[in-house]
C-alpha cells in the first residue's frame, strides 16, 4: 500500500442485510460485505474485481454514501462517516462522487446537459446562473464535448458521449475520491479505451483518486494502481496491481487472471482447476468461503476463515499461501 497521504480508509467495512426466505421461517442473513479494509490515495486508481456477487457494487454503495454499513469504520476528511451524524455527511457527500455503470439510465432524459451539469452545483453552492453556466462549460471543453452540446438532450448523444456527460458531472464538485461501478462495460470495446484514457487524464491533472469496480480484469490491468481482489464479501487479494497481475497468489486470484485472455503469450497464466459454483452468500462454507472450490484445500481451509496477512509485497487470505506457491 501506498505512503502518502490517505484520503479514504476503510477498516473491517461491513454491510449486511436480513432476507426473507418464506413464510414461517426466520430471516436469513447475508453477509454481502464483510470486514473489507482499504486505502485510497491521491492520484492514484484502486480497481476492486470479482464475480458477481462479490460486494463490490455493495462497497460502491458504502463509499458515496448511499447506504450506511454494518459495521467497521470508513474515514475521509477527519470524520468516520461510517456513523457521522447528518450535518457531517452532508459535508463530506461532495468529496465523494460516483460514476455509474449505464450511461443510457443514469442521465435524465428530461434535462438538458447543461442542466446536468449544474444541477450539483445548484444543490452545494451559491453560485449565480451565470457562473454555474460557466462552469459547466468549462467542464465540458475539459472532458471533449462541444460548446454546442450544452442545450442537448441525452437522447442524442453515443453511449460513449453519455458516459462523458455522467464523468464531467461526477466532476462538477471537485470531488477527491471517484467511485466508478464498471463505468465502460456498457460501452463498444472502440470506445472503452477513449472514456479510459479520459479517466487517466483527469487523474493525472486533478489527483483524484478511483475507486474502480470492474469485472474485466483487461480493463481493471490497464488503469489500476492496486488490485482489491474480492469473493464472497471478502477481500482475499490486496495490494500492488502489477504485482498481482505478475505473480497471482490465492488461488482465486489465479484463476481469475487464467481466465482473462491474454496476449502476450508470456503473461498468460497457468489454467487453474476450480470446482463447482459459488455458493450462495445466504450459507457461505464454514472457514475459508473458497474453500469448496479450491484445488488446494485441507480440512483447516474447511474450519478456520484466513486472514490477510503480507506475502511477497501484498496481502493475501490463504492459509496455505506459502505452500502452494
Amino acid at each position: 500500500m501506498s505512503t502518502q497521504k490517505i484520503l479514504l480508509e476503510a477498516k473491517n467495512l461491513s454491510r449486511h442485510y436480513l432476507v426473507a426466505q418464506g413464510w414461517g421461517k426466520p430471516k436469513a442473513v447475508l453477509r454481502a460485505l464483510d470486514g473489507v479494509s482499504f486505502a485510497l490515495t491521491p492520484g492514484k486508481t484502486l480497481a476492486v474485481a470479482g464475480e458477481s456477487g462479490c460486494g463490490k457494487s455493495t462497497l460502491a454503495r458504502q463509499i458515496t454514501m448511499i447506504e450506511a454499513p454494518s459495521g467497521g469504520e470508513l474515514w475521509m476528511d477527519g470524520a468516520n462517516i461510517a456513523h457521522a451524524g447528518r450535518a457531517e455527511r452532508k459535508r463530506i457527500r461532495p468529496l465523494v462522487q460516483m460514476v455509474f455503470q449505464n450511461p443510457y439510465a443514469s442521465l435524465n432524459p428530461r434535462k438538458t446537459v447543461g442542466s446536468l451539469l449544474e444541477e450539483p452545483l445548484v444543490i452545494n453552492t451559491h453560485l449565480s446562473k451565470a457562473e454555474r453556466a460557466e462552469k459547466a462549460r468549462a467542464m465540458m471543453d475539459r472532458v471533449g464535448l462541444r460548446a454546442e452540446h450544452y442545450a442537448r438532450y441525452p437522447h442524442m448523444f453515443s453511449g460513449g458521449q453519455r458516459q462523458r456527460i455522467a464523468i464531467a458531472r461526477a466532476l462538477m464538485l471537485n470531488p477527491k475520491v471517484i467511485v466508478a461501478d464498471e463505468p465502460v462495460s456498457a460501452l463498444d470495446v472502440s470506445i472503452q479505451a477513449q472514456v479510459l484514457n479520459l479517466l487517466m487524464d483527469i487523474q493525472q491533472s486533478s489527483g483524484v483518486a478511483y475507486l474502480f469496480i470492474s469485472h474485466n480484469l483487461a480493463v481493471v490491468e490497464h488503469i489500476a494502481d492496486e488490485l482489491l481482489v474480492m469473493y464472497l464479501g471478502k477481500a482475499v487479494e490486496y495490494g500492488d496491481e502489477r504485482k498481482i497481475f505478475n505473480r497471482p497468489l490465492h488461488p482465486y486470484t489465479q484463476a481469475l487472471l487464467a481466465s482473462t485472455p491474454r496476449i502476450n503469450p508470456e503473461l498468460r497464466q497457468q489454467k487453474i482447476a476450480v470446482r463447482g459454483e459459488q455458493p450462495s452468500p445466504l450459507a457461505p462454507p464454514p472457514g475459508c468461503a473458497f474453500s469448496n472450490r479450491c484445488p488446494h484445500a485441507v480440512e483447516r481451509c474447511r474450519q478456520e476463515i484466513p486472514v490477510l496477512q503480507e506475502s511477497d509485497g501484498r496481502r493475501v487470505a490463504c492459509h496455505r499461501v506459502e505452500e502452494i506457491n
